[in-house]
């Protein structure tokens, strides 16, 4: 095996003697010195896994010692409960925690304090903004529809949801960052197939942008992202005019 003829002068991090080495790599400048070094890492290695179980070993026997403890500072509270200090004070102050002040600096928390607190406020699943709902003759409204359900279902556009529902008052609630559609309106505004539009409902691009103002890349991601129905005519796109109408127009004070 050929050797390097280069000499790289450095420092032996054991020895610290200064030698030339053959490759960047070299570390001592002597089997000895490499030898030396790797004991020394294997017994600090040792030392720190042996420093590691210790405070392990002290952890443990402080959390027993908690676990046996009918009394607590605000600190062993802290540490039972996962919080800071700061956030156990702020549940005494609210009055979800009771404590115990004995002196300006001593607060004293019962353990049995801490179980009751926890049992008192058991997880409860919050119910849906659905079931909250009232129609227009104030009976409770509890089935919807998705958006995506109302499309899929009655074959309409995202935009022809939204402006029915507006114009007929469709009630709604969001839910999870959805629109959800009371069922009994939605089949009764959409079940009844709507008239093909006329031509006199169809607009040009040129003049929807002209009307607000929009680049010809703005309107034709509003026509994508809300699944606007389109119509070529020759070289001049047409889209309809209520359905742009409810996305851009601003609402109106009755």
């Amino acid at each position: 095996m050929a050797t390097s003829n280069i000499r790289i002068k450095k420092m032996c991090e054991w020895c610290g003697n200064e030698f030339e080495a053959q490759k960047c790599s070299t570390r001592y400048c002597s089997k000895r010195c490499a030898e030396h070094a790797y004991k020394e890492r294997k017994r600090q290695e040792k030392k720190k896994r042996v420093e590691n179980h210790e405070i392990e070993r002290v952890a443990a026997e402080g959390e027993n010692k908690l676990k046996d403890s009918q009394y607590l500072t605000v600190a062993e509270a802290a540490k039972i409960l996962k919080r800071t200090r700061f956030g156990i004070y702020k549940l005494i102050y609210r009055g979800v925690l009771k404590a115990y002040r004995i002196t300006g600096q001593w607060t004293v928390i019962k353990r049995a304090d801490i179980d009751v607190m926890i049992e008192a406020r058991p997880y409860e699943r919050k119910p849906k903004d659905a079931a909250i709902v009232n129609s227009e003759n104030g009976e409770a409204i509890s089935e919807f529809y998705t958006t995506k359900e109302i499309i899929e279902k009655f074959g309409v556009s995202n935009s022809c949801v939204f402006a029915q529902g507006k114009a007929h008052n469709i009630p709604k609630v969001y839910h999870r960052g959805k629109t959800l559609w009371s069922k009994a309106h939605c089949d009764r505004v959409f079940a009844a197939k709507p008239e093909p539009p006329k031509e006199d409902d169809w607009i040009s691009y040129s003049n929807v942008r002209a009307e607000y103002n929009l680049t010809h890349d703005q309107l034709h991601n509003y026509v994508k992202y809300h699944g606007l129905r389109r119509k070529k005519v020759g070289k001049y796109t047409y889209i309809l005019k209520s359905e742009i109408d409810a996305i851009l127009r601003p609402p109106t004070l009755k």
